[in-house]
């Protein structure tokens, strides 16, 4: 799993969802992009725009296609509607001229990086991308996540057995300061390389010493928030592997009869009646195993709470 940029849990969802579909309009915290003369259009767009414009306008029904059904039907009627003006009405070669001029435009407009690209600008500083990182805090944002998404694809989350949690939002909060901490731990430790290359003497290590000391506590202090996740997020699959067992005999339990009949017409003796009652007490024990393995994910999620170890306790 590749890191992927992380996210203010303040913004809206229908923002979050459009900037993750375009994560290389996401610039780093060190700076933005410049967005360019046109809101950020090329001149590769200008040109894709002078071409298709005439298509647009005098043959739609050639491009259309290629943009699906309903583009194809619009693009007949615009075909109808072209011919029309060419052989009806005065002028009409003027007419199209104006219309290859607006197709233009439209064409043009959008182009460049739209409503993404400025969200991506407005929001700067509201996203950790890996960009922010160096490689080793990269991986340890990589292990947060991945952890994260264990727990929130997990069974015993979508059977609503941990939903007391409220894993939706305290999970992507962890991930959010979790990610913050980490890009300025990377912010400061390529300061910290740049001054060692500056030369060493007893006044910058002076300096240097207590700070790289700082740099190493804030790492191992926010690495072992990144390792209770991951506790939580262990505790959550040992939970879904005893929901599974559960369900596997619950479905075997249920089918009593019919493994009784089985064994009835073969073995009639009490070896029958002792083969399913025994299915019944392994499911019975399995459950019992499934909500302590539950209830143990419970109390290791509430201990990511704030005040959640005094909880716990």
């Amino acid at each position: 799993m590749t890191v992927r940029p992380s996210f203010d849990p303040l913004i809206a969802a229908e923002d979050r969802v459009l900037l993750e579909a375009r994560p290389e309009l996401l610039h780093p915290a060190a700076g933005v992009l410049p967005v360019g003369p046109l809101g950020g259009r090329t001149p590769r767009d200008v040109l894709f725009s002078l071409w298709n414009a005439p298509l647009w306008a005098v043959l739609p029904l050639v491009v259309a296609p290629f943009y699906g059904r309903k583009a194809m039907i619009a693009g007949a009627i615009g075909q109808v509607a072209a011919g029309a003006v060419l052989v009806l009405a005065p002028g009409g070669v003027f007419v199209l001229l104006g219309a290859v001029v607006v197709a233009f435009g439209v064409l043009l407009a959008r182009c460049g990086q739209g409503r993404a690209g400025a969200l991506a600008r407005r929001l700067h500083g509201s996203y950790v991308v890996p960009g922010d990182l160096d490689n080793a805090t990269a991986a340890l944002l990589g292990r947060v996540q991945r952890a994260i998404q264990v727990v929130l694809t997990a069974e015993v989350i979508k059977e609503g057995l941990l939903d007391d949690l409220r894993n939706a939002v305290m999970l992507p909060a962890q991930e959010w300061e979790v990610a913050q901490i980490l890009r300025e731990i990377s912010r400061l430790s390529e300061e910290q390389r740049i001054a060692r290359q500056a030369g060493r003497n007893a006044e910058l290590a002076q300096v240097m010493g207590p700070q790289a000391k700082a740099l190493k506590l804030a790492t191992a202090s926010v690495t072992e928030r990144i390792e209770a996740i991951e506790r939580y997020a262990e505790q959550v699959k040992a939970a879904d592997r005893a929901l599974l067992q559960w369900k596997t005999l619950q479905r075997l339990a249920d089918n009593n009869d019919a493994y009784g009949e089985l064994l009835a017409r073969t073995v009639r003796d009490e070896l029958a009646i002792a083969e399913i009652d025994g299915l019944t007490d392994d499911a019975k024990q399995v459950e019992e195993a499934l909500r302590r393995s539950v209830e143990k994910a419970r109390r290791t999620g509430l201990t990511l709470l704030p005040g959640g170890l005094a909880e716990a306790g």
